[in-house]
């Protein structure tokens, strides 16, 4: 296959294809008439490469897992993303909690009136300040 039909093929530019080569990442499997070839090996390669960019993975990390000696190697790797993502699911699942409750909140403004929402503010406000006591309405805190 040319360049042009497994850029294609994987989705990517040509010239994505052609700066993974500078990295080391994909290699031309031979020349005819001046025209890099790839085998269809080298397209799965490519996909791959594409697949492990959609989990987050830097190109850093990806040619170490490409490059991996064993699999110990690029485990740990794809455990550290892994760990990553999860603390990422994490943070947005409790993002779109908070949205959900201020969406369900019945009335005019959730940091206001509501008090579900109110109470969540107070919890955190007393986790951010060590479990101290919440301050008074009217009472500012000192500087």
């Amino acid at each position: 296959m040319t360049i042009g039909d497994v850029a294609r093929r994987a989705g990517v530019a040509t010239s994505a294809v052609r700066y993974y080569e500078r990295l080391g990442l994909l290699t031309a499997d031979a020349r005819r008439s001046g025209q890099r070839r790839y085998r269809t090996e080298t397209l799965r390669r490519l996909v791959f490469i594409g697949m492990l960019q959609d989990a987050g993975l830097s190109l850093e990390d990806i040619a170490g897992i490409l490059n991996a000696a064993d699999a110990a190697e690029w485990k740990v790797i794809g455990r550290v993303r892994l760990n990553a993502l999860d603390d990422e699911i994490t943070r947005l699942q409790r993002a779109r909690n908070v949205l959900a409750l201020a969406l369900n909140c019945r009335y005019d403004h959730p940091a206001t009136d509501c008090q579900v929402m109110g109470a969540e503010i107070d919890r955190r406000l007393a986790l951010s300040s060590g479990g101290g006591e919440l301050l008074e309405e009217g009472a500012s805190a000192s500087p």
